[in-house]
């Protein structure tokens, strides 16, 4: 029997693209553009609908032309006992294709096993070692090669009341996007990458 997703998708991405078909093109190069955009759209679809992310093996994720890891989760407290979790990711291009890749403001989400939420966007939390993208701008710039890898280090927070204490073991999830520069300060999201770990335990208190 044919699988299911694929004869499913095929259908969509035909009308889809029959749909999304440029109707006043002038030339043929931009005939040759707008298709190639088009098949950037119906590969991020496609991945989207048939190659969801993997995680099987904790700590680890897997999407359509990103692979993730997860080295480690650590809790600590500031000055003012406020819960500081530092949750350290390694993310590679597994392409031959070099990829523009920013993280996606805001979809950061980390929750302890006591059932508390950490934010790397409230209480002094951070995000580094990728550009952050909003629903306004991103960085085309940011290019991780065919292959190659990229560290990224949340700083998560969240302020604890007296008695609160921060879980062992933690979900975590957040989205990174690929992006395309097209010019005159045209940027254009190719897809979405939801990298998602579950009940991974902390690297030391």
């Amino acid at each position: 029997m044919k699988n299911k997703c694929s004869a499913g998708a095929s259908l969509a991405f035909l009308l889809t693209v029959a749909s999304m078909a440029p109707a006043n093109a002038q030339s043929p190069d931009q005939l040759r553009q707008e298709n190639a955009r088009l098949k950037a759209r119906i590969e991020a679809l496609q991945s989207q609908q048939c190659n969801p992310g993997s995680t099987n093996v904790p700590g680890s994720w897997n999407g359509d032309g990103l692979s993730a890891r997860i080295d480690s989760i650590r809790p600590g407290v500031n000055n003012h006992n406020d819960a500081r979790i530092s949750v350290t990711i390694t993310l590679r291009n597994s392409t031959s294709m070099p990829m523009a890749l920013n993280y996606q403001s805001r979809s950061f989400n980390l929750v302890d096993d006591v059932g508390y939420q950490y934010s790397a966007h409230l209480y002094g939390g951070s995000v580094k070692g990728i550009p952050t993208a909003n629903s306004s701008s991103a960085d085309t710039t940011a290019i991780l090669g065919p292959g190659s890898s990229r560290t990224v280090t949340f700083i998560a927070a969240r302020s604890m009341k007296r008695g609160q204490t921060i879980g062992r073991r933690f979900d975590m999830n957040a989205t990174f996007i690929q992006v395309e520069d097209l010019g005159q300060g045209r940027v254009r999201k190719v897809r979405d990458y939801p990298v998602a770990f579950t009940d991974f335990r902390t690297s030391g208190l």
